[in-house]
């Protein structure tokens, strides 16, 4: 019977001749020679990037920035954000040690660049922003926003709201007062008590100075908390914050993109503390419309984000926005009566007409707060209402009238409400823009989306995977070639114009 055949193995023990220089293995289209060109064309000084200046000091010399930024942009690129692992790549990675040439930072000097250099990562996010419109990469029309909830480095359990707080400070005196009590019972025991009577009250003892120890320390995160002025405190990560959504709570933070219609290229993000996103639409437009420079923008996204006052701000920054309108009279359709949209606005009368035909007249203005709108208000006549065959249909048992309030810039609303009905894709265009952007960030983050802690160095962090996503997509789109050609290009450019002005 023959032997199966395999393919055939290295001898380890036999001498091989290898190529001689580093150079040789690393193809010429290999992602680390974009990588290398992209960051050569950096000015790291102007871009704030710690260790830029000239300095004469003892002891040795601090690593190039340029050389940890590429060695982060590459572990971005491949899923490797840990700063262990990426100490490892450098000693075994060809691809690694060609484009650090060389250089092994200890993993503690690649985590300090990544903490300190917070706002200069984003600065490289922007100027890869600026090369892609460079490149006519964006289309510049149309945009998708979309948020979603990133874990922070903490954990649920070290957040604190002030109803947990006193929850908690409510149990631990419950049980504090439960133990003196039972001391002071055994106290008023005979002094010839039994030696189990004694090993009780030696371990009343322990458990009552743990539990006061334990309210010290609820007390002073108590007092932390109503100094601070927010609404939860955080033990861990100092910014990070108990977000809820669809059931599940999370301790981190809400992330915010926009993409671009035209090859999905994320062109604003945002790092925030907002629990929901009804106030974010118009800021993450407006920094996407800087961005493009677009003098006409659509923005599309979904029902977390209906606002009127950010519809109105859109509206204002010339900004066409598709936003889900959320079924805000739901409950009071599932009672069978006549919802606010059954009531027709007469912009000609001023005054809304019920599904009867009857008017509802306006009777005064009021101011609702913390809003701080201005609402018109407009009143029904209880003498037609009584009367009402659809009574019943349209106020509840105690109501006499039917009352109706319209916000100032309602006609912002009913317009956003017509684009809507004129346009029912809107919101299969918004998924098909920001489900694949944000699926690929936290695939490659994994369960452990934030490796920083703090806001500010989540913003870093944040602009770093942004990058490491565009980049991705551009290498898809124009090939490695072609971005590291363009770079070594637009780099003698930048020299020339600093020789010759």
């Amino acid at each position: 019977m023959a032997l199966r055949r395999y393919q055939q193995t290295l001898n380890r023990q036999q001498d091989m001749l290898l190529p001689p220089r580093v150079e040789d293995y690393v193809s010429q289209n290999n992602t680390v020679r974009a990588i290398d060109a992209y960051v050569n064309t950096l000015d790291l000084q102007q871009l704030e990037f710690k260790n830029t200046q000239s300095v004469i000091s003892a002891g040795q010399p601090a690593y190039a920035p340029g050389a940890l930024l590429k060695l982060y942009l590459y572990g971005y690129l491949q899923g490797i954000r840990s700063s262990r692992k990426l100490e490892r790549e450098t000693g075994r990675n060809l691809e690694v040690i060609w484009l650090v040439e060389g250089l092994q930072p200890t993993y503690k000097t690649i985590a300090d660049f990544r903490k300190e250099n917070s706002a200069a990562l984003t600065a490289t996010n922007r100027d890869f922003l600026l090369l892609c419109k460079e490149l006519s990469l964006f289309g510049g029309e149309e945009v998708g926003v979309d948020g979603s909830f990133f874990k922070a480095d903490a954990n649920k359990d070290g957040l604190y709201t002030e109803e947990k707080l006193n929850n908690q400070l409510e149990y631990l005196d419950k049980k504090i007062t439960a133990y003196q009590e039972a001391l002071d019972q055994q106290d008023a025991v005979d002094d010839k008590a039994d030696q189990g009577h004694l090993a009780e009250d030696e371990q009343l003892n322990e458990k009552l100075l743990i539990l006061k120890e334990k309210q010290a320390q609820k007390k002073a995160l108590h007092q932390r908390l109503e100094s601070s002025g927010n609404k939860q405190i955080s033990t861990v990560d100092k910014d990070a914050r108990l977000l809820t959504k669809r059931g599940q709570t999370i301790a981190g933070y809400n992330v915010q993109i926009a993409v671009d219609s035209q090859y999905k290229l994320i062109v604003a993000e945002e790092v925030t503390q907002d629990g929901n996103d009804t106030q974010l639409l118009a800021p993450m437009l407006e920094k996407a419309q800087e961005i493009l420079d677009a003098d006409k923008l659509t923005g599309l996204g979904d029902s977390g984000y209906y606002n009127g006052s950010q519809l109105k701000e859109c509206e204002d920054q010339d900004i066409t926005v598709y936003v889900a309108i959320p079924d805000q009279s739901k409950k009071i359709g599932q009672q069978k009566r006549f919802t606010r949209e059954q009531f027709i606005y007469d912009e000609e009368q001023d005054c809304y007409h019920c599904p009867q035909g009857e008017p509802l007249k306006r009777n005064g203005n009021v101011v609702r707060k913390p809003s701080k709108k201005t609402y018109a208000v407009y009143k029904s006549k209880a003498s037609v209402c009584n009367q009402c065959a659809l009574r019943e249909h349209c106020l509840t048992q105690k109501a006499k009238l039917r009352q109706i309030e319209r916000w100032e810039h309602e006609a912002v609303i009913d317009r956003h409400r017509e684009r809507m009905e004129e346009n029912p894709q809107a919101m299969r265009q918004r998924g098909a823009l920001v489900e694949h952007p944000f699926g690929t960030l936290k695939h490659r983050a994994g369960i452990n989306h934030f490796l920083m802690r703090g806001l500010k160095k989540c913003r870093g962090e944040f602009s770093l995977m942004v990058l490491g996503y565009n980049f991705t997509r551009v290498l898809n789109i124009l090939g490695s070639d072609f971005l590291r050609d363009y770079c070594v290009q637009r780099q003698e450019n930048a020299l020339k114009k600093c020789v010759y002005g």
